[in-house]
């Protein structure tokens, strides 16, 4: 998602109301099948230290595998932004691209197992093992 940083650095402040495509690129290596619904709700503005700042909530829907049976499953998340932007030191850019910054915030959300809510678990046994 790129920035217009003329328009940000005139406007002092801009609101943010995005849906997001986030690339596969980004998560193929991942424990995630895919992501819908990411939205982005917020503003970025310059701070009295005169630098960028994000102040944002970012929603979505993990699609990510059942850690039992390897089904896909609906994973809600939502995450508080709230960063500094630090790496604006070209003075000549005019876009600032801010998706890695907020590919970091949503992947601090994954999960670390997730298992599918009407997953019975009567009888899963195994040799030596057993799941009651």
């Amino acid at each position: 998602m790129k920035i217009d940083l003329r328009k940000l650095y005139s406007l002092k402040r801009l609101e943010l109301n995005e849906n997001l495509n986030i690339p596969p690129e980004y998560y193929k290596n991942l424990d995630i099948i895919s992501l819908k619904d990411v939205r982005l709700i917020g503003e970025i503005f310059i701070n009295i230290e005169d630098e960028i700042e994000i102040d944002a909530l970012l929603k979505g829907i993990f699609i990510l595998p059942c850690s039992i049976t390897l089904e896909e499953v609906e994973y809600d998340f939502i995450t508080k932004i709230s960063e500094i932007i630090t790496e604006n030191n070209e003075k000549h850019q005019f876009s600032l691209d801010i998706l890695d910054v907020l590919w970091e915030n949503i992947v601090s959300e994954v999960p670390m197992k997730v298992t599918k809510p009407c997953l019975e678990t009567k009888n899963i046994k195994g040799s030596g093992w057993e799941l009651k």
